[in-house]
C-alpha cells in the first residue's frame, strides 16, 4: 500500500511540477499510471485531442455564461423577449429562474442556433483543440510560437476556472433560496 501510495504521490507531483510547455506534451511522455492505452477515439493522442478540445469548448460556455451571470445583476436590456406572451427582459429573473420564465419557443431558437454552429463550425483538422480559424481577436496565429502556445494555456485555466465559477454560482443560488449571487450585497 506505500509502495501504491509512494508512486501516486511521485507520479502526480511530477506532473505538477511540470512546466507549461511541457503540461501540454505531457500525454505523449507517460499516461497516468500507466493505465490508459487505448480509450473510445483511438489511441492517447487522439482522446487527448479529443478530450481537450471538448474542455476549451466547455471552457468557452463556461467563461461567456459567467459574464452572462455577472452582467445580468447589473444591466438589462430595454424592451421584449416575447412580444407575443407580452413578456419583457426586466420580467425574466436572473439565474436559474430564468429557465422556467422564458418560453418553450425561445429555448427552441436557442438549441437551433447551438445545434447550427455545431454543424457549421468545425475544428480545423491538425490544428491544435479549439482552433477554428478565427484567430484571437483576428489575429491568426499559426505559428506555434511561444505566445499562442501562452496564450492556449491561459485559455484552458480560465475555461477551467470559469466552469468552476458558474457551478459556484449556481450552487449559491440554490443555498441561498433563488436570490442570484447573494454574496455580493455586501459590497454595495
Amino acid at each position: 500500500m506505500i509502495l501504491f501510495l509512494d508512486a501516486f504521490v511521485s507520479t502526480w507531483f511530477q506532473f505538477l511540477t511540470l512546466s507549461r510547455s511541457t503540461q501540454c506534451n505531457h500525454h505523449r511522455n507517460k499516461s497516468p499510471l500507466g493505465f490508459i492505452k487505448n480509450g473510445p477515439y483511438g489511441g492517447p493522442e487522439e482522446n487527448f485531442r479529443h478530450y481537450r478540445s471538448v474542455e476549451v469548448k466547455h471552457g468557452r460556455i463556461a467563461m461567456a455564461a459567467t459574464l452572462g451571470m455577472l452582467t445580468q445583476q447589473t444591466s438589462r436590456f430595454d424592451g421584449f423577449i416575447s412580444p407575443s406572451h407580452n413578456l419583457k427582459f426586466d420580467d425574466i429573473p436572473n439565474g436559474l429562474g430564468a429557465l422556467k420564465a422564458v418560453p418553450l419557443e425561445g429555448w427552441v431558437q436557442i438549441a437551433v442556433l447551438i445545434g447550427l454552429h455545431e454543424v457549421i463550425i468545425k475544428q480545423r483538422p491538425g490544428k491544435a483543440p479549439g482552433d477554428f480559424g478565427t484567430g484571437y481577436f483576428g489575429v491568426a496565429m499559426d505559428d506555434q510560437s511561444a505566445k499562442q502556445l501562452s496564450s492556449l494555456s491561459a485559455e484552458v485555466a480560465n475555461g477551467r476556472l470559469a466552469m468552476l465559477g458558474i457551478l459556484g454560482m449556481f450552487a449559491s443560488e440554490i443555498v441561498h433560496n433563488g436570490e442570484v449571487l447573494a454574496e455580493t450585497k455586501i459590497f454595495g
